[in-house]
């Protein structure tokens, strides 16, 4: 049994121009010690993904419309509510994209990662404050006890992400939702926190859901990707097969727009127009307007992920290699 497996998930916001589907019929899984990647463009869904599983989808304007979250077995949708938030808080943790604002700026970041043991698991005083320093000093943070007590305004960018890393990891997650947190670093502390993430999750042999749009990120750090596009998975497939022989046309896409450090000077090729309006999304496949291989049946027929090899998923009528 996989550690949490997600069916036929579907979400939904009302907004000014109608009802609209952030999710339509996600599916996919995580095993045990396994770092799954979320990989597509800005409002494909990955963080709409993270934030259901989370019990953080905003209701209003938001509601999951059908679809199952189970974890270790579990329904989460079926929990009450303070049932799932505790479950969540423990055993399946988030860390955010943007840590200055996930981060309450009136306390202090050792006051913060301790409320994590306060709430969950009733501890108080010093050993408290034990477990805050060495949780600071496993994240990389020098001069741990002094740090405890300052707030977060006087962390770098960096340190304040490792600072989210602690609190993810205090109480030993079965599974870390990782949500762009490398997103507005330099490319140095970037490359700090995926190595930083990677051996949490070696020591921990917690499972990952690496959400982001970076490639490169993913080559690092990713055992499978899952690609989103428009709210739907459009194609799975382990990190070396889908960066060897991408098999859906966005994929395609996405890895022929990136730089390239083994050709000394590569032809980007650009995904040609936009993502779609999720309130008028086309008929049938939704990127059948920006694909080169689109047919009528295309417009027809909306493609289902269907298997495409052993531990491979695509959803693509025309679904091959590189032209």
């Amino acid at each position: 049994m996989s550690l949490l497996d997600i069916r036929s998930l579907a979400v939904s916001f009302d907004t000014a121009a109608g009802r609209i589907q952030a999710l339509a019929g996600v599916s996919f899984s995580l095993e045990r010690g396994e770092v799954l990647a979320l990989l597509g463009e800005s409002g494909s869904g990955k963080s709409v993904t993270a934030a259901a599983i989370m019990d953080l989808v905003p209701s209003p304007p938001g509601a999951v419309d059908r679809g199952a979250i189970l974890f270790d077995g579990v329904d989460l949708l079926t929990l009450p509510p303070r049932q799932r938030r505790d479950l969540c808080g423990a055993r399946i943790a988030l860390i955010f994209q943007d840590a200055l604002a996930s981060l309450n700026p009136v306390y202090s970041v050792g006051w913060q990662i301790g409320e994590m043991f306060r709430i969950h698991q009733n501890k108080s005083g010093p050993e408290i404050g034990a477990a805050v320093i060495d949780l600071l000093e496993a994240v990389g943070i020098p001069d741990a006890a002094r740090r405890a007590k300052q707030y977060p305004h006087q962390f770098s960018g960096g340190m304040r992400q490792r600072i989210m890393i602690a609190m993810a990891v205090a109480l030993s997650p079965d599974i870390i939702i990782a949500d762009e947190p490398t997103t507005a670093l330099d490319v140095t502390i970037q490359a700090q926190i995926v190595d930083l993430l990677a051996t949490v999750r070696q020591r921990s042999g917690a499972g990952m859901i690496f959400i982001t749009h970076d490639l490169g990120v993913v080559a690092e750090i990713a055992d499978r990707v899952a690609v989103m596009y428009a709210g739907r998975i459009v194609e799975t497939a382990s990190v070396f097969e889908l960066f060897a022989t991408p098999q859906h046309p966005y994929s395609q896409g996405l890895l022929a727009s990136q730089p390239r450090v083994d050709v000394e000077t590569p032809d980007l090729v650009p995904i040609p127009g936009s993502a779609p309006n999720p309130a008028a999304l086309p008929s049938g496949c939704a990127f059948r307007t920006r694909c080169p291989r689109a047919q009528d049946l295309c417009a027809e027929v909306e493609p289902l992920l269907a298997a495409a090899g052993p531990g491979r998923q695509v959803a693509c009528h025309f679904p091959g290699a590189f032209a």
